[in-house]
Protein backbone atom coordinates (compact mmCIF):
# COMPACT_ATOMS: atom_id res chain seq x y z
CA UNK A 1 0.00 0.00 0.00
CA UNK A 2 1.32 3.41 -0.97
CA UNK A 3 -0.11 6.48 0.78
CA UNK A 4 0.27 10.01 -0.60
CA UNK A 5 -1.54 13.32 -0.45
CA UNK A 6 -2.98 15.65 -3.06
CA UNK A 7 -4.58 19.10 -2.96
CA UNK A 8 -7.36 20.24 -5.27
CA UNK A 9 -5.95 22.95 -7.56
CA UNK A 10 -9.32 24.69 -7.71
CA UNK A 11 -10.67 24.88 -4.13
CA UNK A 12 -7.70 23.74 -2.01
CA UNK A 13 -9.35 20.67 -0.44
CA UNK A 14 -6.79 18.17 0.89
CA UNK A 15 -7.03 14.46 0.07
CA UNK A 16 -5.19 11.32 1.14
CA UNK A 17 -4.64 8.79 -1.66
CA UNK A 18 -4.21 5.07 -0.95
CA UNK A 19 -2.85 3.01 -3.84
CA UNK A 20 -2.77 -0.77 -3.67
CA UNK A 21 0.39 -2.31 -5.05
CA UNK A 22 -1.02 -5.85 -5.01
CA UNK A 23 -4.79 -5.65 -5.68
CA UNK A 24 -5.83 -5.33 -9.29
CA UNK A 25 -7.89 -2.34 -10.28
CA UNK A 26 -8.58 -0.53 -13.52
CA UNK A 27 -7.69 2.78 -15.12
CA UNK A 28 -9.65 5.68 -13.72
CA UNK A 29 -10.11 9.33 -12.90
CA UNK A 30 -10.70 11.23 -9.65
CA UNK A 31 -12.58 14.50 -9.15
CA UNK A 32 -12.85 16.76 -6.12
CA UNK A 33 -15.92 15.95 -4.01
CA UNK A 34 -16.21 19.63 -3.00
CA UNK A 35 -16.02 21.47 -6.34
CA UNK A 36 -15.87 18.72 -8.99
CA UNK A 37 -12.47 19.79 -10.37
CA UNK A 38 -10.09 17.24 -11.90
CA UNK A 39 -7.65 15.72 -9.37
CA UNK A 40 -5.90 12.85 -11.14
CA UNK A 41 -6.18 10.12 -13.73
CA UNK A 42 -4.24 6.91 -14.19
CA UNK A 43 -3.87 4.32 -16.92
CA UNK A 44 -2.23 1.49 -15.02
CA UNK A 45 -4.57 -1.15 -13.53
CA UNK A 46 -4.16 -0.20 -9.87
CA UNK A 47 -6.77 0.19 -7.19
CA UNK A 48 -6.80 3.75 -5.78
CA UNK A 49 -8.94 5.38 -3.10
CA UNK A 50 -9.20 9.13 -2.46
CA UNK A 51 -10.31 10.36 0.98
CA UNK A 52 -11.13 13.97 1.82
CA UNK A 53 -9.00 15.04 4.78
CA UNK A 54 -9.63 18.80 5.08
CA UNK A 55 -12.29 20.80 3.30
CA UNK A 56 -11.20 24.30 2.21
CA UNK A 57 -13.52 26.04 4.68
CA UNK A 58 -11.79 24.20 7.56
CA UNK A 59 -8.23 25.11 6.60
CA UNK A 60 -6.31 27.77 8.45
CA UNK A 61 -6.05 31.01 6.48
CA UNK A 62 -2.64 31.91 5.11
CA UNK A 63 -0.81 34.28 7.39
CA UNK A 64 1.44 36.77 5.60
CA UNK A 65 5.02 36.98 6.87
CA UNK A 66 5.72 39.74 9.31
CA UNK A 67 7.51 42.82 7.93
CA UNK A 68 11.24 43.11 8.57
CA UNK A 69 12.12 44.98 11.73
Amino acid sequence: MKISSITCPNCGASYEVAESLSAAGRPGRAECTICGAFLADWREPRLRAFRLIVAPENKYPRVPPSPPA
